[in-house]
C-alpha cells in the first residue's frame, strides 16, 4: 500500500510538473503577443541589436524607400572608423534630482572637436578590425483602408525586402502620424531587443557611420561611468535638433485644438530625425492609454517625455531637421528634405546640391537651457 502511494504520490508530482510548464509556456507565448491595438502579426525573432532605426513612409512612397536602401542604410556596416573619442562625449550630472543640460558654450566647443576629428580622419590610423554594430531598419506604414493594388505592392515589397512594419489598424495620413508612431513602438519594443532608436522621416539622410560611431562612444562612457551616478538612474538618451519656442498650430494641417499646456509646446526634437533609447520607447509604449495625442508627432514626444528627471536632451546643431534644410556644413549627420536624387549626391561626396542662389536656407543655434522658451535659441552656430 505504502509503495501504491509513493506511486501515486510520483505521479501526481510528475503531472503537476509538466501542466505547470505547459501554462508557464502558453503564459510566456502570450505576454509576447503583439499590442492588441496596433494588429501587427507577430515578427520573427531577431537577436541582440544596437539601433533599430525607424522610418516613417507613406504607402505609396517606393522611390523614397529605394533611395533609402540604396545610400545611406547601406553605410556602418561594417563601420571602419576608428573610435570617436570619448573625451569628446559629454555626460550630464544630477543637480536637486534633476540632470543639468549642456551650456551653450559646451555645446560650441563639442561641435569645433567634432570638426577637427572629422578632417583629421583620413589621417588616422583605421581599425585593423571592422566593428559589426547590430543595426536594423523598418519603414513604418499604415495599411487601413489600403486600395487592394497599393497593398498587393506593398506585398510585394515586403517579400523582397522585409523591411516592412506594416500596421493594419492605422490608416496612413498626416493627421494619424501621432498614432503611428505609438503603434510603431509598441510594436518593437515587444518584439524586439535594442539599446537605441533612430525615427526618421522617408526624406532624411543620414552619415550613419558616423552618428553610430559616436552613439557607440557614448553608451561605452555611460556604461563605464555608471558608478558616477550612485543611486541616481542613468541618463537615458534624447538626441536631436530642439526647439522651444515653436508656437501651437491654430491653422492647417497640423492644428491642434487639445494643447493647453502652455502657450507654446514643450520642448522637443524635431522629427526629421531624433535618438531615444530603449527606456524611453518603453515609457512611450507602456503607457500608451494614458498619454494625450496631439497633431505634432514629435510635439507629442516631447511633452509626454517632459516630466521625466532622468532625460538627457542632447541638442545637436549637426541634426539639421528642420521644416526647411540649414545650409549644408560637412559637420552635418542626419540631413532632412532631401530626395532620391539627392541622397545619391550625398552618398557620392556631393554636400550642397540642393542649395540655389537666394534659396532661403535655415539659421542653426546651439540650445540655452537656462533661458525661458522665447529665448532658448539665439545663440547661432557661426
Amino acid at each position: 500500500m505504502r509503495r501504491l502511494n509513493n506511486l501515486v504520490t510520483l505521479f501526481t508530482a510528475i503531472t503537476a510538473f509538466f501542466f505547470g510548464s505547459f501554462i508557464t509556456r502558453i503564459l510566456s507565448m502570450a505576454d509576447k503577443c503583439p499590442a492588441e491595438r496596433s494588429g501587427v502579426p507577430k515578427l520573427e525573432p531577431h537577436p541582440d541589436l544596437f539601433l533599430v532605426i525607424l522610418v516613417f513612409s507613406a504607402p505609396a512612397n517606393t522611390e523614397q524607400r529605394d533611395g533609402m536602401r540604396e545610400t545611406w542604410l547601406r553605410l556602418g556596416q561594417p563601420l571602419k572608423q576608428t573610435y570617436f573619442p570619448e573625451d569628446y562625449i559629454y555626460l550630464p550630472s544630477y543637480s536637486g534630482g534633476h540632470l543639468q543640460m549642456e551650456t551653450v558654450a559646451s555645446q560650441a566647443n563639442r561641435l569645433q572637436q567634432y570638426i577637427s576629428w572629422q578632417q583629421q580622419l583620413p589621417k588616422l590610423e583605421q581599425p585593423r578590425v571592422h566593428r559589426n554594430i547590430k543595426l536594423k531598419y523598418l519603414f513604418a506604414i499604415g495599411t487601413q483602408q489600403l486600395g487592394s493594388t497599393l497593398r498587393l505592392e506593398l506585398e510585394h515589397e515586403q517579400k523582397e525586402h522585409n523591411d516592412l512594419l506594416l500596421l493594419p489598424q492605422l490608416q496612413d495620413d498626416y493627421s494619424n502620424l501621432t498614432e503611428k508612431l505609438l503603434q510603431s513602438l509598441a510594436t518593437i519594443t515587444r518584439h524586439y531587443e535594442f539599446s537605441y532608436l533612430l525615427k526618421v522621416d522617408d526624406d532624411t539622410y543620414v552619415k550613419l557611420d558616423n552618428l553610430i560611431n559616436e552613439l557607440v562612444s557614448y553608451d561605452r562612457k555611460l556604461l563605464r561611468r555608471r558608478s558616477d551616478y550612485a543611486h541616481d538612474p542613468l541618463p537615458e538618451l534624447f538626441w536631436g535638433y530642439f526647439n522651444g519656442r515653436s508656437t501651437i498650430k491654430t491653422k492647417g494641417h497640423w492644428r491642434e485644438s487639445n494643447y493647453f499646456l502652455s502657450r507654446n509646446y514643450i520642448n522637443y526634437a524635431l522629427g526629421g530625425g531624433y535618438v531615444i533609447s530603449r527606456r524611453l520607447c518603453e515609457h512611450v509604449a507602456n503607457n500608451s492609454q494614458l498619454l494625450s495625442r496631439y497633431v505634432s508627432e514629435d510635439a507629442s514626444l516631447g511633452t509626454w517625455l517632459a516630466p521625466l528627471r532622468y532625460v538627457y536632451r542632447w541638442h545637436d546643431a549637426r541634426f539639421d531637421t528642420a521644416y526647411m534644410p540649414s545650409k549644408c556644413r560637412p559637420y552635418h549627420l542626419v540631413l532632412h528634405k532631401r530626395n532620391p536624387q539627392l541622397m545619391q549626391d550625398l552618398y557620392t561626396g556631393k554636400l550642397c546640391t540642393h542649395e540655389h542662389p537666394g534659396q532661403r536656407v535655415f539659421v542653426s543655434y546651439y540650445y540655452d537651457w537656462t533661458k525661458p522658451a522665447d529665448k532658448c535659441c539665439d545663440s547661432i552656430v557661426a
